[in-house]
C-alpha cells in the first residue's frame, strides 16, 4: 500500500527536451504528483536553473521540497538506488 505523497516536486523542463521527457515519464509510472514549470520561451532559463542550482546549466532540474537534486540521471540514479520514492511517500 502506498503511503501518502509528502514531499512537494517541481521539475523545470522545456518542450522537446527527451532527457525532460524521460523525467516526467518516471515521476507519473512511479505515481508521483509533481509541478512542471515550463522554461521553453525564457531566453534566460540557464540563468534561472543556474539560480537554483549553482553550476547546472541544463534541464531538467527537479526539486525536491525545494531541494534541487539536478537533473533526469540524478534522478534515474536516485530511483535505482531506492531512495526516490523514500523521499518522496512518508
Amino acid at each position: 500500500m502506498k503511503k501518502d505523497q509528502n514531499a512537494k516536486v517541481q521539475v523545470y523542463l522545456i518542450q522537446g527536451c527527451p532527457f525532460c521527457t524521460a523525467t516526467v515519464q518516471l515521476l507519473g509510472e512511479l505515481g508521483i504528483g509533481f509541478e512542471t514549470i515550463d522554461l521553453s520561451s525564457r531566453a534566460d532559463r540557464r540563468d534561472v536553473v543556474s539560480a537554483i542550482l549553482p553550476g547546472h546549466y541544463s534541464v531538467p532540474l527537479v526539486l525536491i521540497d525545494d531541494e534541487p537534486i539536478g537533473g533526469n540521471s540524478e534522478l534515474q540514479a536516485l530511483h535505482a538506488s531506492g531512495q526516490l520514492l523514500d523521499k518522496v511517500f512518508a
